[in-house]
C-alpha cells in the first residue's frame, strides 16, 4: 500500500491515508509530502476525495471504508489499483509464486537498474540504496510483485510473467489447492502470445501452468542442465533453458561480515556457459531465484555481463535474511519475513549453515488460519533451531475466534522434541535472548507482522 500511495505520488495525485500505528512506511510517506493518518476514522474521509484505494486486510466495518460507501465514492481494492497502473507501462513483468517474490523483483530491479535499462518497479519489501519499495523509473519497463490472495495478479496483464514455485497457501480464501492451481493456470492463460512466462523446471506444479499459456516458454533449474519437455497452448516448446552450474558456498568463517555468505555458481543457457557470478545473500533457494531474474532480464534484452555483475551487486531486500544489527554480546540479529512453513524452513537452514554458534528462532505465527493448516509443518520447518521463542499469533486480518493459539503450537513443537517455550510479551523474549545467548550466536526473527520490533530491544 505504501508504494502504491509513492507512485501514486509520483504521477502527480494528492495522496492521504491511514494506518493503523507508526512505521517506517508511515514517516517516509510524510516526508514525502503524504497526508498520513494513525488510526482509521470516517473524518479522513470527505466528499473532495477522488478515489479510495483499500486492502482486503482491513474489514468491511473499518470506518473509513464504511464513509465512503456512504458518501458513494469510487472505491477499489488494491490488487485491481496496481493493474491500473501496470497498464501504463508499455512491458511489465509480472513476479508470481509462494515465496521469493520480493527477492525475485528486487534482483531484477537491481539488475535492469545497473545495466541502464530505467525500470520502474513496485516492490513488496524496501530495496537498500535507495531505501523505497518503488523505483519511478522510465515508461517502457514496469517490475511488480504478483500477488496470488484474491487473485490479485489477474489484474495484471503481464508481458513476462513469472512462476517461481506453487504449493498451498492462503486456503482461507481458495478454500482448496485446486482453487488456486486454477487461478495460477488463468495467471498463465492472461499472458500473451508474444510475451513470456517464465516458470521454475524444478516446481512440476508451476511447470503445469505451462501448458495453458500462449506465450514463450522459459524454463529456470538448480537441479538440470536439460530443458523440460514442455510446450505451451500453441504446441511450442521451451524457448530457453537457464541452469546454475556447480553451485559453491562461498566460505563462511562466522563472522558479522561473513554471515551473509552465499553461493558462486556458472550460469548456463541453453547448454552455453555466459560466466561466473556470485550471490551477497545466503541459501540455494536464492539461486534459484537469481535464474528467475536472469532469465527474464535477458528477455528483455540485457546483455549477460549486465545479468552477472547485477547478481553479485545485489545485497538482498529489507526483511529478507537482513542483518538489523548486534546484541552487547555480540550476536547477529536477523530480520526475515518467512511466514510459510517452506520460507521458515530454508531460512533456518541458511542460518545454520552460516552459524558458528547456535540459531535461536523467534517465530510469529501470522494468521490463526495458516497457523491451523500448517502447524505439523512449522515444527517441522523449524527443526534445525538451537532453540525456539513462539510469539502469540499475529492475527492480521483475521479475528480470533478460538480455533488455535500459540499454546496450541507449542504442544505440537514439544511432542515433537522441538526447544521450544512460548512467551508473548516482546520485552520478556528480549529478557530471554539476552540471558540466553553466547555472543556467538544467530537470532533469527521470524514473521511477516511484528516480530521485528523484538530487534531494538536486544540491539547494543
Amino acid at each position: 500500500m505504501s508504494g502504491l500511495a509513492e507512485i501514486s505520488l509520483h504521477r502527480g495525485y494528492r495522496v492521504a491515508g491511514s494506518d493503523i500505528s507508526e512505521s517506517a512506511a508511515t514517516g517516509k510517506l510524510r516526508s514525502l509530502g503524504v497526508s498520513v493518518h494513525i488510526g482509521h476514522d470516517a473524518a479522513n474521509i470527505d466528499s473532495h476525495v477522488s478515489l479510495v484505494v483499500y486492502t482486503v486486510a482491513i474489514s468491511h466495518e473499518n470506518p473509513e471504508y464504511l464513509k465512503a460507501l456512504e458518501l458513494d465514492l469510487p472505491i477499489v481494492e488494491r490488487g485491481t489499483y496496481l493493474g491500473w497502473i501496470a497498464a501504463h507501462f508499455e512491458k511489465t513483468v509480472a513476479v508470481s509464486g509462494v515465496h521469493g517474490k520480493t527477492t525475485t523483483t528486487s534482483m531484477l530491479a537491481s539488475i535492469m537498474m545497473n545495466a541502464g535499462m530505467d525500470p520502474s518497479a513496485h516492490i513488496g519489501g524496501v530495496l537498500p540504496g535507495i531505501e523505497s519499495s518503488v523505483i519511478t523509473g522510465g515508461a517502457e519497463f514496469f517490475v511488480t510483485e504478483a500477488c496470488e490472495y484474491h487473485k490479485n495478479f489477474l489484474h495484471i496483464h503481464p508481458f513476462v510473467g513469472v512462476i517461481l514455485n506453487l504449493e498451498p497457501e492462503h486456503l482461507d480464501y481458495f478454500k482448496t489447492f485446486a482453487n488456486m492451481k486454477k487461478a495460477f493456470r488463468e495467471f498463465a492463460e492472461s499472458i500473451p502470445e508474444h510475451g513470456f512466462l517464465v516458470v521454475c523446471a524444478d516446481s512440476c506444479r508451476a511447470t503445469e501452468c505451462a501448458r495453458y499459456t500462449r506465450a514463450n516458454i522459459i524454463t529456470y533449474s538448480v537441479k538440470s542442465e536439460k530443458a523440460p519437455s514442455l510446450k505451451n497452448a500453441l504446441g511450442k516448446k521451451v524457448s530457453s533453458h537457464f541452469y546454475a552450474k556447480d553451485p559453491v558456498l562461498q566460505s563462511s568463517s562466522g563472522t558479522v561480515t561473513d554471515i551473509r555468505a552465499g553461493y558462486s555458481y556458472t550460469l548456463v543457457r541453453d547448454g552455453r556457459e555466459t560466466g561466473i557470478t556470485s550471490l551477497r545473500i545466503p541459501g540455494l533457494y536464492n539461486v534459484s531465484d537469481s535464474l528467475a531474474a536472469a532469465a527474464v532480464a535477458s528477455a528483455l534484452g540485457c546483455p549477460d555481463a549486465g545479468i552477472l555483475e547485477g547478481i553479485s551487486s545485489f545485497t538482498g531486500a529489507k526483511r529478507r535474511f537482513e542483518i538489523v544489527g548486534y546484541t552487547e554480546k555480540g550476536d547477529v540479529i536477523i530480520s526475515d519475513y518467512a511466514h510459510h512453513p517452506s520460507e521458515v524452513k530454508v531460512t533456518v537452514e541458511a542460518a545454520k549453515n552460516n552459524a558458528s554458534g547456535r540459531v535461536i528462532a523467534v517465530f510469529q505465527p501470522h494468521t490463526y488460519s495458516r497457523a491451523k493448516k500448517f502447524k505439523y509443518k512449522f515444527a517441522n520447518a523449524l527443526k534445525p533451531a538451537d532453540s525456539v521463542i513462539l510469539t502469540d499469533i499475529y492475527a492480521a486480518r483475521e479475528p480470533d475466534t478460538g480455533i488455535i493459539s500459540s499454546a496450541d503450537l507449542l504442544r505440537i513443537f514439544l511432542r515433537r522434541k522441538l526447544p521450544a517455550q512460548h512467551i508473548g510479551d516482546f520485552d520478556k523474549i528480549a529478557e530471554e535472548i539476552k540471558k540466553e545467548t553466547s555472543g556467538n550466536d544467530i537470532i533469527l526473527l521470524l514473521g511477516a507482522g511484528t516480530v521485528d520490533r523484538i530487534a531494538d530491544r536486544i540491539k547494543k
